[in-house]
């Protein structure tokens, strides 16, 4: 074990380690999602469905970038209006749905793909994914992008965490999603595990302002009861909950994956 004054030696002298931590690693950013998917070959014509679709950007880039089809599916109605705004502006075929991933109104069989970001956390897993399974062809694929804990994370973080940001139960379990998609009959073909590597990105693209957010959650936390009674419990949860999100990613608490499943027959 290093002593005090072995430490502050280290933390004194400049060394090769600092010059080390001061250079990127060239992370990959979101973009690196799309350029997975296009590897994985879809092709012109092919039903694409988006779970949890917000505003649709992603179905409509999906469908200008490859030309298929593409339903965009989210349970909330203002995202399916801003979802109908953009797809209407960007004049392609997108159909958007408000429904959820637990009860999609698509055919047995009838899907080649399923693209799904930040959505697995928020709902019970078994029952998401296995109508997902059901409107997969035997064969077809689900991208899933996904956020879950690592063993950095302490129980009481996690339990703060899942309360702001409506985390389902065992929403950040990496065992539990796994057993889901197995359950559900979905084969795993690759998983990839992001680390801090987007937000690293996001960072150095200028993207993101960690520090802007670790000193909005100091705030927070020194004025929290202040601002609980005069913005409300919910509200203040949400403001930390949102911050915590991306720092936690950068302290390797959190570990944003990307699951490639296929319908087994």
């Amino acid at each position: 074990m290093v002593t005090v004054h072995e430490l502050y030696e280290l933390w004194a002298a400049e060394s090769e380690l600092q010059d080390e931590l001061k250079r990127s690693l060239a992370p990959r950013g979101r973009d690196w999602l799309f350029e997975l998917f296009a590897a994985l070959g879809p092709q012109p014509g092919q039903l694409v469905v988006d779970v949890g679709a917000r505003d649709a950007r992603h179905a409509i880039r999906l469908v200008q970038e490859h030309g298929v089809r593409a339903v965009a599916v989210d349970p909330l109605p203002l995202h399916v209006e801003l979802a109908r705004e953009a797809v209407a502006e960007a004049g392609v075929d997108v159909e958007v749905i408000e429904a959820t991933i637990e009860a999609l109104p698509l055919d047995d069989a009838s899907v080649a793909w399923i693209w799904c970001r930040d959505v697995l956390g928020h709902v019970d897993a078994r029952r998401g994914l296995a109508e997902c399974a059901r409107v997969l062809r035997t064969g077809a694929k689900m991208v899933a992008y996904v956020t879950l804990a690592t063993e950095r994370l302490e129980p009481l973080e996690a339990a703060e965490l899942a309360d702001a940001a409506a985390l389902a139960p065992h929403g950040l379990d990496a065992r539990a999603l796994e057993d889901a998609a197995e359950a559900a009959g979905l084969a795993l073909v690759s998983v990839d595990r992001l680390a801090s590597e987007w937000r690293e990105r996001m960072v150095e693209d200028g993207e993101w302002d960690a520090r802007a957010d670790a000193v909005e959650l100091a705030r927070l936390r020194r004025r929290e009861s202040d601002l609980v009674d005069r913005h409300g419990a919910a509200r203040v949860a949400a403001a930390a909950g949102g911050r915590l999100w991306g720092l936690y990613q950068l302290l390797g608490k959190l570990c944003p994956a990307v699951y490639v499943w296929e319908r087994r027959a």
